[in-house]
């Protein structure tokens, strides 16, 4: 993610361990309107450029699929988690990541604060959240206070892996930065947002990453991704905010995508660590 579409080679990567196997469990997470089922059908190929937004997915869902780049096909079992904080997100969470059947991948996905929040009243309530801190409102006190939300997911579910030793068979886990075409002008921010540097001025995210990378051994990458192109509008009132790619690069974004996922499905069956990510 430095400000230009992706090229091979590009990503980052921390830590170094093994790597699923190609028919193996994968865990889609991430908070409610990050886009975590439009991404799944957007690997699957169920969806093309240019599609509808999606609508909201309270349940968890769970598929048995094929995830495809150009001539190459791997097998996975798939569950998407709810975002919602619900008894069904937890019993999904308790269920996926515990015992044996723990997945050997996780993609977790994230959208630099560009959340759909799908009811009027989780709106109002955002709203009202934020009037007592401010009374103006505007697109970015509402980017911060998903981010603030997103921040909080990630450090749950990297103390699940770390303290609470859940998903013991996870390999790899990819980081989706989903619908970067709302935001591909300031994509070195995002960038700098998801990605642990040199500098000591971290996000918590970073911070989060950073742990995950040192107490474990799986292998993570941070991705950019758009699904499809959408206007985003982050309370109603407030003004739109449009796509700034177009079919062509989202295709581009999508199949780079794709392919680091194929590598990482696809690493052990070669026998050899994944390498490029």
């Amino acid at each position: 993610m430095d400000g230009t579409l992706p090229s091979p080679g590009m990503g980052a990567a921390l830590g170094a361990g093994r790597l699923g196997l190609s028919v193996n469990p994968v865990a889609i997470t991430g908070e409610p309107g990050a886009g975590k089922s439009v991404l799944y059908d957007a690997l699957t190929q169920a969806i093309r450029t240019g599609d509808r937004d999606s609508r909201r997915s309270p349940d968890s869902e769970k598929h048995r699929t094929a995830f495809r780049s150009g001539s190459r096909r791997s097998q996975a079992s798939v569950v998407v988690i709810p975002g919602q904080a619900s008894e069904e997100r937890e019993r999904a969470l308790a269920a996926t990541m515990g015992g044996t059947a723990s997945p050997h991948g996780i993609i977790h996905v994230v959208c630099w604060g560009h959340n759909r929040t799908w009811q009027r009243s989780g709106q109002r309530d955002i709203e009202e959240a934020l009037r007592r801190e401010h009374p103006d409102v505007d697109r970015e006190s509402v980017r911060a206070w998903h981010l603030r939300k997103e921040a909080d997911d990630f450090r749950d579910l990297c103390e699940r892996i770390i303290e609470k030793r859940a998903a013991k068979r996870l390999r790899w886990m990819i980081v989706a930065v989903s619908k970067c075409d709302l935001y591909w002008d300031r994509i070195d921010q995002a960038r700098d947002h998801y990605i642990p540097g040199e500098t000591g001025n971290e996000s918590e995210f970073c911070t989060q990453l950073r742990d995950l990378a040192d107490e474990t051994s799986i292998d993570i990458a941070v991705l950019p991704m758009s699904s499809r192109l959408i206007r985003h509008q982050f309370l109603p009132g407030l003004p739109t905010q449009l796509f700034q790619l177009d079919d062509e690069q989202l295709g581009v974004l999508r199949t780079y995508f794709s392919d680091s996922l194929q590598g990482f499905l696809a690493a052990r069956d070669r026998g050899a660590p994944n390498g490029g990510h």
